[in-house]
């Protein structure tokens, strides 16, 4: 059994309203579907969005990763649910990338960093 939720940096309200959590406690992995956000991460001029990019960018460094969307792969894979992220591309680079994330991991002040800058506001 599983349960398809939609999960990235600019919108992770399941981590929010429980949805994850109880998934969890029943063991099930939710399978990650918009972990790129359509594009908005990449492209998109909100300011979460400018935010979020520029502290992908930073963690893009830090990690060595290729690309900022190995680092939201690995983002959303480092929620305690452990989301499977779908790869929505039948491009073989894409999904090359996605494979390669999979040796990424980002620590605990990494991922929150993501979250801070999403959010537009500290930790409660």
């Amino acid at each position: 059994m599983t349960n398809q939720v939609e999960i990235n940096p600019l919108n992770f309200d399941v981590a929010h309203d429980g949805t994850l959590d109880q998934l969890q406690r029943l063991r099930i992995r939710p399978m990650a579907w918009s972990c790129l956000g359509g594009g908005a991460i990449f492209s998109g001029q909100t300011e979460q969005a400018q935010r979020v990019r520029a502290v992908l960018e930073e963690i893009r460094v830090e990690l060595g990763a290729e690309s900022i969307e190995q680092v939201i792969y690995a983002w959303v894979r480092r929620l305690p649910s452990q989301p499977l992220p779908i790869i929505g591309s039948g491009k073989i680079e894409r999904v090359q990338s996605a494979i390669a994330a999979l040796s990424l991991e980002l620590s605990r002040e990494q991922w929150y960093r993501v979250w801070v800058a999403s959010q537009g506001h500290g930790v409660p």
